[in-house]
């Protein structure tokens, strides 16, 4: 999949891959840049990402 997005704050940085929000410290973020292809196991294996939200969680 594709990463769409990279938004950055003060706490973290959370990455949009697909439909999915991966959320890392600023100090652990991955070396990954908007508009590379990633696969999501390896991803998410490799990186250990703090907060997965998928498109179903993020409902009011």
């Amino acid at each position: 999949m594709r990463v769409k997005q990279m938004l950055l704050d003060d706490d973290g940085i959370t990455y949009v891959i697909g439909e999915t929000k991966f959320r890392y410290r600023v100090d652990q973020r991955p070396n990954i840049k908007v508009g590379q292809e990633v696969e999501l196991v390896d991803l998410i294996r490799n990186t250990r990402p703090y907060l997965v939200m998928s498109k179903e969680n993020q409902k009011k």
